[in-house]
Parts: C-alpha cells; sequence; structure tokens
C-alpha cells in the first residue's frame, strides 16, 4: 500500500469530566493556600514531596507537614521555549529537579528566571500561579 492510499483524517477530542485527587488532595490544597505539604511517615521517618498518605518505604501511615517552599536545584534542562501557562512571566524557563528543604525526596518543577542556566546548588524558592489546577501550576525562582 502506498503512502497516497492511506486515508487520514485530523480529530480534535476535548474531554470535559472532573478529576479527583484522592489522597494527595491535601497537596493540592496547600498549592492554593501556596504552601508544599508533604509528609512524614510515622514509622521510618521519611519525608515524602509531594505527600503521600502511606509511606512507600515501609507501608506505615504518614502525617502530614508543611515545608518551607526553599530548597536546590539538583539538575535541569533549559527548555528553549516556556510551557503555555508561564509564557506571561517572560522569562527563561528550565525543567529541574528540587530537593525541598526537609524533604527525602526530589520534586520535578519548572524553575523561571532571567539567566540562561542554573547551577547544581543553586537555591530556590517556590512561587504559585493564581489558580491551582495542576501538579504544574507551581514553579521555583532562583533566590
Amino acid at each position: 500500500m502506498s503512502g497516497t492510499e492511506i486515508f487520514e483524517v485530523e480529530i480534535d477530542d476535548v474531554y470535559h469530566y472532573r478529576l479527583s485527587y484522592g489522597g494527595q488532595s491535601p497537596y493540592f490544597h496547600g498549592l492554593q493556600r501556596r504552601e508544599l505539604i508533604g509528609s512524614r511517615c510515622t514509622g521510618c521517618g521519611f519525608c515524602w514531596l509531594p505527600l503521600r498518605p502511606i509511606c512507600s518505604k515501609c507501608y506505615a501511615e504518614s502525617e502530614q507537614l508543611v515545608l518551607s517552599g526553599k530548597g536546590e536545584i539538583l539538575t535541569t534542562i533549559m527548555l528553549p521555549n516556556a510551557p503555555e501557562h508561564l509564557k506571561h512571566l517572560g522569562r527563561r524557563v528550565a525543567t529541574a529537579l528540587i530537593k525541598p528543604d526537609g524533604a527525602d525526596t526530589c520534586i520535578k518543577a519548572f524553575v523561571v528566571g532571567k539567566d540562561a542556566y542554573f547551577e547544581k546548588g543553586t537555591r530556590v524558592s517556590a512561587e504559585f500561579l493564581p489558580k491551582i489546577r495542576t501538579i504544574g501550576d507551581f514553579y521555583f525562582t532562583p533566590d
């Protein structure tokens, strides 16, 4: 079969539905309050961000805690273009692994700043968009 014999069409599908974040809901309520909510395991003491109601290391219950919103960059990849929801900031954007202060995990998040490169170890602080719907609706900026 040649390429001219293949029938193709473009279809735009839009789905509207209500999504529940279930046990992760306190994390997203925290983002709306401009806070990063982690959890500390009551068994082994491991601190997760985003929070986990049940520890993935020892399966004990976890308690919620508010983290400072500060951390440090572990690694970054500069993006050639800012994601649509961050373009209004008019700054350079990288995707990064951030080690939040007080957490034993790292989190993948955006870093927004004027520089073209963000070095490992750079201290950062969390910033929040006005409307929180997804985990991508906050970002970090260099201190």
